[in-house]
């Protein structure tokens, strides 16, 4: 007898159904390769070991692509593994160091505040700084860097980009500006504000690109100099990297040549951190004189004591037309009103007056007390009284001939 039309579906179906049950479970068995040994009904073979132990699992992934093809069919998934975490030395370098924190004392309301500009580099400036004044109570070291910025290169919030109303708003007795890395880039198109195109776009290191970057160090320059207040720009250092580090030295010449012909200070510290060819180094004296490590793994940022090193640069300027500190009782009678007026503005190196003081850090070695003695001077005779300190071997703290003038 012949089956109804619904009843042949329904077994057609029973069959299909029947046939993908069977091939889903013997197919893992089948791609497995023979069975070492028959399983026990108790789960255990006559050595003692479960019988999934017999089992000959390949090592070749079959057993991997007909467990998949089950859970295909019947749409299971089987948990992610969770990644291990990676404990190799292999790790991608992150770019920064973490934040320090430096402990430092109160502040006086009318401490002096050093103001530190520019990107990555002026973050490490300005840790050392506040490392170096922790326990000045009347110098304060605020920090404006922007990372991932620069002169053209400008991240959202960069103060160097609106500079002029930025300085206006943040007043500072003395500021840093450490910039550059970020600027080895192509030099955008200027356009008007109807968008029609004024400049086209410059090439890094092309003569259009460097009379351009001048232009805005120019730019910088001139809101500073509306301050009228002591500023410091300071070269960049080399790095691991030596395409890098002959960008970085490209961009200390366009700087410096542009302060220099303006009689304006630049600090070169390129010697200062690399080996005797000139090269980067990761190692270096430190303010003591000990050979230490100065630099990150990365080849680029500083560590604590590269940092600490970095900022004696800036420091022993600061410390040399320094004058909020310096009391009524200890001013000279004979000193001109103009003069006096002049030092307690932070303005005595315009006027050729200097007042040397023991600097606001607790140790007591840093730098040679015997130089930092309180005293006035004017013209060259303030230059004599530092000649002592400058025959100090080179890079020790008691150093000052910085060469701030190539």
């Amino acid at each position: 007898m012949g089956l109804k039309k619904g009843q042949s579906g329904f077994a057609f179906v029973h069959v299909a159904l029947c046939l993908v049950t069977v091939i889903s479970l013997l197919l893992p068995l089948l791609l497995a390769g023979p069975v070492q040994a028959a399983p026990s009904l108790s789960g255990s073979s006559m050595n003692g070991k479960p019988a999934a132990q017999q089992r000959a699992t390949p090592d070749d992934g079959r057993y991997d692509v007909a467990l998949g093809f089950f859970e295909f069919l019947f749409k299971r998934r089987t948990p992610k593994k969770e990644k291990k975490p990676d404990t190799s030395d292999n790790k991608p370098v992150k770019r920064g160091p973490v934040v320090p924190v430096i402990k430092t004392v109160e502040k006086d309301s009318d401490a002096s505040v050093i103001a530190v500009f520019g990107d990555e580099f002026s973050q490490d400036i300005a840790w050392g700084l506040q490392d170096a004044f922790a326990k000045a109570p009347d110098v304060r070291v605020e920090i404006h860097s922007k990372p991932n910025s620069g002169l053209i290169y400008r991240a959202k919030n960069n103060p160097l980009s609106d500079a002029e109303d930025y300085f206006a708003a943040h007043p500072f007795n003395f500021a840093v500006v450490m910039v550059g890395l970020n600027d080895r880039r192509e030099m955008p198109a200027r356009k008007d504000a109807e968008g029609n195109e004024i400049t086209p776009a410059y090439e890094f290191r092309t003569d259009e690109w460097a009379r351009a970057y001048q232009r805005e160090i120019d730019r910088v320059r001139l809101a500073f100099a509306k301050q009228d207040k002591p500023v410091f720009w300071v070269g960049l250092p080399p790095v691991g990297n030596e395409q890098l580090a002959a960008d970085m030295r490209y961009l200390n010449d366009l700087v410096s040549s542009r302060l220099t012909e303006r009689d304006e200070e630049f600090i070169d510290i390129w010697d200062a951190f690399s080996d005797e060819e000139g090269n980067f180094s990761f190692r270096g004296p430190d303010l003591s004189g000990q050979d230490v490590r100065l630099r990150l793994k990365n080849a680029i940022r500083f560590n604590k004591e590269g940092r600490r090193k970095l900022a004696f640069y800036v420091e022993k300027l600061v410390i040399r037309v320094l004058s909020q500190s310096v009391d009524e009782d200890v001013l000279p009678k004979t000193l001109a009103k103009a003069d006096e007026t002049a030092l307690r503005e932070g303005l005595g190196a315009r006027r050729d007056i200097y007042a040397l003081r023991k600097p606001p850090l607790e140790s007591e070695d840093l730098i040679n007390p015997s130089v930092f003695t309180l005293s006035f001077s004017s013209g060259i005779d303030g230059e004599d009284q530092l000649a002592a300190a400058e025959n100090a071997p080179k890079y020790r703290s008691d150093n000052f001939a910085w060469g701030g003038k190539h």
